[in-house]
């Protein structure tokens, strides 16, 4: 089947419904994201265990990874509405079960089974409207998209801070509820899965083992006993050889090798790393300097995230524009470029005491920066992978952008309490990846779009 014969079978009032409820599942997505970054100090404060404060956000994250490796073949071999459906279920079931959680070991625990259901559910919307639009008229519906997706994030910490001052912080978790079942109802009533290719093996070892490296590399990352950081270390390294091997053999990689051989495919999967590990390290970060050392109130110290988000939906819908005249190496590298400044200027700002004002707008370049190295690190290798592929080449690229976040988060909880100097690390990493993009990915005349 065509992407036009397909796209046929969703038209008038059932693709808008579907659109409607997919809006609806990332709005819910994204708003996860970021409401729990203002509340995270107050819920530490009225639970305790602070030193596990990066845990909070690295489970979810890494939960997350899992979650979208493993959905992207499922959602390839049994249909998106079935993994969209299970995804939600089990993210609203662990976003209620957070809001019911009694200590920040419990609070974790529930992150992991939320993460898993967001990991299913975030790339399998992203699909879903690749489903739903042709090449074309994805790049017109991508503004809507970017837009609903910066408002969430940008809204998130607004009305989590909002949340914690004036109601319980418990609520932050509850909300998904009733507009995570609104989501699921609309699309089960408007979306029909077009046939699958059902053969070949699933492959569930190359997820597993990726999923088990990371898993140690979090732990090795986490302050304790040398001794056994540096056997999570080693076991890290000695899981990541053996992936090695096991998907040379495999015969259902976790990504089709065919793939892996474009120059797009793999600047997608370092931009991706890198975007974000930037955006769930100022995520994490920037609200808990604007609290214990700014003496900001939650909803000032969400307020900080605003400028970034709002830069991050407004650059996307340039990025969209840069990738069509110029490829990756313009939309992605100019992209990490306005990053790296933001990150050094917000560095400079943290260390010398600028203010909310230097603050808020080293936060606004870093995001105008993000959005389109980020978006364009997806869009570039979707639009290269075959209609069949499409499931498992978006949610591979979503889940390098996960473990790259939850992988900095951690890394930065080493220096914890340092905030100019995460600022400045974060700022070197943006520019490594600018560096990277610029030299390794290809122009207009390398990304040519293949017949999706």
């Amino acid at each position: 089947m065509t992407v036009e014969q397909e796209v046929r079978t969703h038209t008038g009032a059932t693709r808008r419904v579907a659109t409607g409820a997919v809006l609806l599942a990332l709005v819910v997505s994204a708003f996860e994201g970021t409401v729990v970054t203002s509340a995270m100090p107050v819920i530490t404060r009225e639970l305790g265990n602070q030193e596990l404060y990066s845990w909070v956000f690295s489970a979810f994250l890494f939960a997350s990874t899992l979650g979208v490796l493993i959905s992207g073949k499922l959602a390839d071999r049994l249909g998106r509405k079935p993994i969209f459906l299970t995804g939600m279920a089990l993210f609203l079931v662990g976003s209620a079960l957070c809001g019911l959680a009694t200590s920040v070991p419990a609070l974790i625990a529930f992150r992991v089974a939320q993460g898993l259901g967001a990991g299913a559910l975030q790339p399998t919307t992203l699909t879903i409207s690749a489903d739903l639009y042709t090449l074309r008229e994805r790049a017109a519906i991508q503004g809507i998209f970017t837009g609903a997706w910066g408002a969430a994030n940008a809204l998130g910490p607004l009305i989590g801070g909002w949340i914690v001052m004036h109601a319980s912080w418990r609520w932050v978790f509850l909300v998904n509820v009733p507009v995570g079942l609104l989501a699921a109802g609309l699309l089960h009533l408007s979306y029909r899965d077009p046939p699958r290719r059902t053969e070949g093996a699933l492959g569930a070892w190359g997820p597993v083992l990726l999923g088990t490296c990371a898993a140690l590399l979090l732990f090795a990352l986490e302050p304790g006993a040398a001794w056994a950081r540096e056997l999570c270390a080693l076991g890290a390294v000695a899981v990541g050889v053996g992936l090695v091997r096991q998907q040379r053999v495999t015969a259902s990689p976790v990504l089709p090798r065919e793939l892996l051989r474009d120059r797009t495919v793999l600047s997608g999967i370092g931009g991706g790393l890198f975007a974000g590990a930037l955006l769930y390290t100022m995520s994490a970060w920037v609200p808990l300097w604007m609290t214990e050392q700014g003496g900001h109130t939650p909803i000032s110290a969400g307020l900080a995230l605003v400028p970034m988000l709002v830069g991050w939906s407004v650059g996307s819908t340039i990025g969209v524009k840069l990738l069509v005249r110029g490829g990756m190496r313009l939309s992605a590298g100019l992209g990490f470029v306005l990053a790296a400044s933001g990150a050094g200027l917000l560095a400079l700002a943290a260390s010398q005491g600028w203010g909310a004002g230097a603050t808020f707008a080293s936060l606004a370049v870093l995001g105008m920066g993000l959005g389109p190295a980020a978006s364009t690190s997806l869009l570039g290798p979707q639009s290269r992978a075959p209609w069949h592929y499409r499931g498992i080449i978006t949610s591979s690229l979503y889940a390098t952008r996960l473990l790259g976040g939850a992988l900095a988060v951690a890394a930065m909880s080493l220096v914890r309490g340092h905030f100019a100097l995460q600022f400045t690390l974060a700022a070197c990493l943006t520019a490594v990846a600018a560096l990277g993009v610029v030299l390794g990915a290809p122009g207009r005349e390398g990304n040519s779009i293949r017949g999706a």
